[in-house]
């Protein structure tokens, strides 16, 4: 009997247990079936760090996956949800004791079939991001120093995917995905910058993220750093721009290296546009920011494209869910 976790419950795994300084090796050749389903088997099965924490966000239940609908069996403590049809090599890791998680790689594939294309599209981000969501977290995510995946190994799945279950949705998702995202509102705010229009973005060039840049002497000598990596960076303009929230720049030490860096990449010639959460809540302020940027990277915005328009307010509304709802998936 093996125990395969459904993906909400393996994305728990890849969020809280794996460890934050390496990604997935190795994924598993096969599943073996049947799956566990009975409560007595799940019991016995269950790993030591599915604890009651653990359960808290996935409402206290095991939720496991199956793969024939004759193996579905609920109790009041766990429940079952049903994959039809095939899944690619590289979908599963297997833990000790007959435990399986889907991999980072399947849990985008199969996310695609319950999530809106822009929180799909920010989940992918999340992936290939350096930060995991995290409800136990006040901020709601911890810090990776290694994502779980890239784009590049992303899409060497998804070719394997092809025909599967969510296949064009994922696909078409993967196109939108800016790896080395920081946190939950760096995500927002690439993704409203970068988006095209109808997907409720601003359609500007896609930046590099928390790409490391190396300091002049001068420069360096005020941050008391050799180097520095700028939130969303325009190399090519030398436009920086940082987005602050207020948990992670409460701590006056924070604050003080926020201000050496900002004060450093500026002895440089860098443009340095400092977002807030307040400001990019509200559309105007950071649509009058959004203008500004254009006009440093030489876009001119549509007028038509602008304000309230149907797919920004969805854009918004979704993407904040998600990142409110600390990338819940069922």
């Amino acid at each position: 009997m093996a125990l395969v976790l459904d993906i909400s419950t393996s994305m728990e795994f890849w969020r809280q247990i794996y460890p934050l300084d390496r990604a997935p090796t190795q994924p598993s050749v096969i599943v073996p079936e049947p799956c566990a389903c009975a409560h007595e088997d799940i019991e016995r099965i269950k790993p030591d760090w599915m604890t009651t924490e653990f359960l808290a966000p996935l409402g206290g239940i095991v939720r496991l996956l199956v793969f024939d609908g004759t193996q579905r069996r609920d109790s009041s403590k766990h429940v079952t949800y049903l994959w039809s049809g095939r899944f690619p090599e590289g979908s599963f890791y297997e833990l000790k004791g007959g435990v399986f998680v889907a991999s980072p790689e399947f849990a985008f594939l199969a996310a695609a079939t319950l999530l809106d294309k822009t929180q799909l599209i920010a989940f992918g981000c999340e992936l290939c991001g350096y930060y995991s969501f995290d409800r136990r977290e006040k901020r709601g995510f911890r810090k990776r120093r290694v994502p779980l995946l890239t784009v590049e190994r992303l899409r060497d799945y998804l070719v394997r995917a092809e025909g599967c279950r969510g296949y064009k949705k994922a696909a078409s998702a993967l196109l939108h995905i800016v790896e080395h995202s920081a946190s939950p509102m760096e995500t927002f705010d690439v993704m409203a910058l970068c988006l095209p229009y109808r997907l409720g973005g601003y359609g500007l060039d896609v930046p590099l993220m928390n790409h490391k840049v190396s300091l002049t002497p001068r420069a360096a000598h005020i941050a008391k750093r050799q180097s520095c990596f700028p939130d969303i960076c325009y190399l090519s303009v030398q436009l920086d721009i940082e987005h602050h929230g207020k948990l992670d720049h409460s701590d006056p030490e924070d604050q003080a290296s926020d201000r050496a860096r900002v004060n450093a990449l500026k002895e440089m010639g860098f443009e340095v546009i400092e977002l807030t959460k307040d400001q990019v809540n509200d559309l105007l302020s950071f649509e009058y920011i959004v203008q500004r940027i254009a006009r440093l990277l030489g876009r001119r915005l549509r007028k038509e494209c602008l304000g309230a328009t149907p797919a920004r307010l969805a854009f918004r509304s979704n993407v904040l869910a998600w990142n409110q709802s600390s990338g819940k998936l069922r």
